[in-house]
Parts: C-alpha cells; structure tokens; sequence
C-alpha cells in the first residue's frame, strides 16, 4: 500500500460485485473514502454480492465507505448519487462509472426498451453523473473520471470472415451489437469530455479488460473456455487505480485496455488490500 489516494473520496457505480466491488476495495486500501452505487444493497439477490457486503469488506481492512443504493436506469436516482456522496464525506476527486446493462440477445430481436435501457445506463447516466461531479472536482483543483468500457465496443471485421477467428464468432453468436454500440459510444464521449478539458486538471479516461473479466455475472452467463481470456477482477482494479490518481496531463484521454496499460507503466497487478503482488498465473 502506498497511499496514493490518503484524503481522495470516490464514487464508484456498479459497487455491489465485480469490477466495481475490485476497484472500490483497491481504492480504499490507497486511503479513498467511497461511495458505493448499486440497486443490491443487501445480500440475497440472484448474484453474489451486494453493496452492504462491499462496505463489510473495506470496513474490515481498516477503510472507509458507505452505501447509496440507486438504480442508474432511473433520473431521481441518477440525481442523488453526486449530491449524497458530498453530503457524506465533504468533497469528491473521483468518478469511476462502472454499472452497465447488457442484453445479449441477436440484434434483430432488439426491443425499442432494450435500446432505451443500455444507452440509459451505459451512455446517459455516466454522461449525467459526470456533468454532476465536474464542479466538485474543479473545488478540488485536480480530479479524475473513469469510464469502464468493453471490448466489444471495437468494431467487428468485415467480410471474408475467418471462423476460426474468436472475435468473429463472439460478435456473430454473442450478440453483443447492441451492448458494443453503447460502449464504443462511451469511448468517444470519454475523449470528447477529455480533450474539451485538456486545460484543466482533470482527466478523462476509458478503461476495459483485455477480455472478459472473471466476475460473478460473466462466470454465471458461463460457456467460457481455454482459448477466452478471463481475467481477474484484480487487472482492471489495478489499472483503475494507476488511471485515478496520475497527472491529468499524462495519461487523460486514453481509451486502453487494463493488462496492456500495467506493462507500458511496469506496474504490478496487485491484489485488492494492496499488500502484495497477486501470483503470476492468477494475474497473466
């Protein structure tokens, strides 16, 4: 632990499990007080993880955190989130919006609310929240936010196609089109919002892992194998950390992949209480 983030409050969305529950827990063994955003505030849903048992964990690691439960699908909530985390613990420097929905069904099935649902919770409440924390950053005079974005947001290849190729045949049969379209759209609002910044000390970034991450929701959906890569919760809170606590003016803007970004920065995957380097096998 280096203390990186001693005296930095943080949101996180998406906190009850996961990618978001990884980076909350890394935040705060860097010294961040958090606030946690999900609609699973207690335990007994039907995916492990909750926000109640997110904060058990920084509690019992000697951190600070406390939970709002919201649902990011809905305007009141959204509008809350900003203003309670403040109330909460007097200040913010960083926005992680993490919380996404996804329907993979094909896209020709794609119902008008599924189009509704993942552009609200995947473009406009990350959209929102920013414009909410933008004013508490600049009090702070440095600030950052980050975008968890997806590899499927990179544009599929076109004809001929290779069926041997994995990405092909998880556009084709993982129908992701529609999830993809939310996520490449929030990697260009990411460097829109960055470079319209470019003169103030806050920086703007996308994050996304090399593949899939090894979290409850993907290990639940299943049908995974030995030539996908899965990895661990650990990666993406690492390079989360490194892109939330560095010079805007070195790394904003950025739209990068979690693994590829730890070896440009020579920075360890680390595991979550920060004591130590995870073991090689778990973090390849």
């Amino acid at each position: 632990m280096t203390g990186v983030l001693a005296g930095k409050v943080a949101i996180v969305t998406g906190a009850s499990r996961g990618i978001g529950a990884a980076i909350a827990r890394r935040f705060a063994a860097e010294g961040a007080k958090v606030a946690l955003v999900a609609r699973t505030v207690e335990p007994g849903g039907p995916l492990a993880g909750s926000l109640a048992e997110t904060v058990a964990a920084i509690a019992a690691a000697v951190g600070e955190a406390t939970a709002i439960g919201a649902d990011l699908a809905c305007a009141e909530d959204r509008a809350r989130i900003v203003p309670e985390a403040v109330a909460r613990f007097g200040r913010l420097d960083i926005l992680v919006n993490n919380a996404a929905w996804s329907r993979f069904v094909p896209i020709w099935e794609a119902q008008p609310k599924h189009f509704d649902l993942a552009f609200q919770m995947n473009l406009r409440a990350p959209q929102e929240l920013s414009q909410a924390a933008l004013p508490h950053l600049r009090a702070a005079g440095r600030g950052w936010i980050l975008n968890i974005s997806s590899a499927t947001a990179d544009l599929p290849p076109p004809a001929p196609w290779d069926e041997d190729d994995r990405y092909v045949a998880f556009n084709r049969d993982g129908h992701a089109t529609l999830y993809g379209a939310t996520k490449a759209a929030l990697d260009r609002l990411t460097a829109g919002w960055a470079v319209e910044l470019s003169r103030e000390e806050i920086a703007i970034n996308a994050l996304a892992p090399v593949g899939a991450v090894a979290s409850e929701g993907a290990l639940a959906v299943g049908g995974w194998d030995e030539r996908d890569h899965l990895e661990p919760v650990e990666a993406m809170a690492e390079a989360a950390l490194q892109l939330c606590h560095r010079s805007p003016s070195e790394l904003s803007g950025e739209v990068v992949r979690s693994l590829p970004l730890l070896e440009r920065l020579g920075v360890a995957v680390k595991t979550l209480d920060g004591r130590g380097p995870m073991a090689p096998a778990a973090a390849a």
